[in-house]
């Protein structure tokens, strides 16, 4: 069964058919998305259909579109939002194929004079995911790709900010003094798994099994198994069972909220949500996990990627 809706102008499109795994495509006029949709259920119907086959996007906003179709708009932090907003905004009208440093060199001297350098280079890790993840797996051919070049100059290193001292009882207090009774199991799991917010929020009761919890969306579309430890279990079977299926009913805001107001209640700087995963990363080192263990639970393809987070005490 196919549904289309229109959001933000454009015409996204998702088939559930029988046991086949879920399709979602975007299109900017809907003339083209029933065309499709016609196209591909057939195919699948006829068992012609390729999973991997590119869907014809031309724009950096078809792009865009496609990453938050997948990833869920309701996952994204306020500021999140915002910043997908504004590079489809500036980029969306470009053509991939015709996709250039000097369009990143006016963005860059446009931004400069409004915000930080460390501030511009997180939009643009944004843009720069997305162009990575269209090409690994998508299939869309992207010959070059600028931000593999470019750079922000005046922007600090990798952030690597840790839990000192008595942070971490100081704010697990704040969190159990909190109004939101959700915040308290949200950051032990984010602690105990080093999954991210967006995966966190969107758990459900249907996702584990036998000790695992699977994630059927993660931030690159795809999904991955991960297994828990005993304390992750019984933080999820501790957890009231909510009637919406996840296993933390919280929205992005809300948890926002909650966060800032345990943080600074537990008088803690410069701490965000996010820094949690990475000190459940680097925690997962010092157990002695190896790197590919560590990525099979963190989600990570590039192990590279890992580098940064093995600051070891």
């Amino acid at each position: 069964m196919a549904t289309i809706r229109k959001r933000n102008g454009r015409y996204q499109v998702q088939i559930r058919k029988g046991s086949h795994p879920l399709i979602t495509r975007t299109f900017a006029r809907l003339a083209d998305a029933k065309k499709w949709v016609s196209t591909a259920e057939y195919e699948i119907e006829h068992g012609l259909y390729e999973a991997s086959r590119a869907p014809g996007f031309a724009s950096i906003a078809d792009l865009i579109d496609h990453y938050l179709l997948l990833t869920g708009e309701e996952t994204l932090s306020d500021s999140e939002f915002y910043r997908f907003k504004r590079l489809k905004k500036h980029f969306g009208s470009i053509l991939i194929r015709g996709f250039k440093g000097s369009h990143l060199a006016r963005y860059r001297d446009l931004r400069l004079t409004h915000i930080k350098p460390a501030t511009l280079a997180r939009e643009l890790s944004l843009l720069r995911r997305i162009l990575r993840i269209a090409q690994e797996d998508w299939d869309v051919e992207i010959l070059a790709n600028p931000l593999d070049r470019f750079t922000v100059k005046g922007q600090r290193g990798s952030r690597e900010r840790r839990l000192e001292g008595d942070e971490e009882g100081r704010l697990l207090n704040a969190c159990k003094a909190a109004r939101n009774p959700w915040l308290l199991p949200m950051v032990l799991l984010a602690l105990e798994t080093g999954m991210r917010r967006g995966e966190i929020l969107n758990a459900r009761y249907e996702h584990l099994k036998n000790g695992l919890l699977t994630i059927p969306k993660t931030k690159t579309g795809a999904s991955r198994t991960i297994p828990l430890t005993p304390n992750a279990q019984r933080i999820i079977t501790a957890l009231p069972r909510s009637i919406t299926g996840f296993l933390l009913p919280i929205s992005s805001n809300a948890l926002r909220l909650a966060w800032e107001r345990a943080r600074q209640r537990g008088g803690i700087d410069d701490l965000r949500f996010h820094d949690l995963r990475h000190e459940a990363i680097s925690r997962f080192f010092e157990m002695g996990l190896s790197i590919p263990e560590v990525a099979l639970i963190s989600g990570h393809k590039d192990y590279r990627m890992l580098a940064r987070y093995t600051h070891l005490r």
